[in-house]
């Protein structure tokens, strides 16, 4: 079956815009080597999920209107209906969050709590998932 000139100029045009598109309904934070004060906190050194720096990143990223950490999932989650978060703006505020350092989250009153030097990882990144 032969597919005319038209319908694949059609799909030409519009697959780059689905390949591009890197919007989220829920993200989250990964670090590896984290370290306090210059000391490795964890003897297991790989990439891990880090739910205190998720939060952190949401609360700074984000309006409250648009984003918020849901302690549930442990996920950044979109707020507005029909509306995605973007993936590279994420990825970068993960990266430089987790740079600069991060502190500890009460998990009953949901704020940071600076018992300690930020916790610090220059091997960060952040996760994208298409549900909550």
């Amino acid at each position: 079956m032969q597919i005319s000139r038209f319908v694949a100029l059609s799909l030409a045009a519009v697959l780059p815009a689905v390949q591009a598109d890197d919007g989220w309904v829920a993200l989250d934070c990964w670090v590896a080597d984290v370290t306090v004060d210059g000391r490795f906190v964890d003897q297991d050194r790989s990439l891990k999920y880090d739910w205190q720096l998720t939060k952190q990143v949401c609360d700074i990223t984000y309006a409250r209107d648009i984003a918020q950490y849901d302690p549930g999932s442990g996920r950044c989650v979109v707020m507005r209906a029909n509306s995605l978060l973007s993936g590279d703006r994420w990825w970068k505020n993960c990266q430089q969050q987790a740079a600069n350092g991060w502190y500890d989250v009460d998990r009953t009153t949901n704020t940071v709590v600076k018992n300690h030097d930020p916790y610090k990882s220059n091997r960060a990144e952040g996760r994208g998932h298409n549900s909550r």
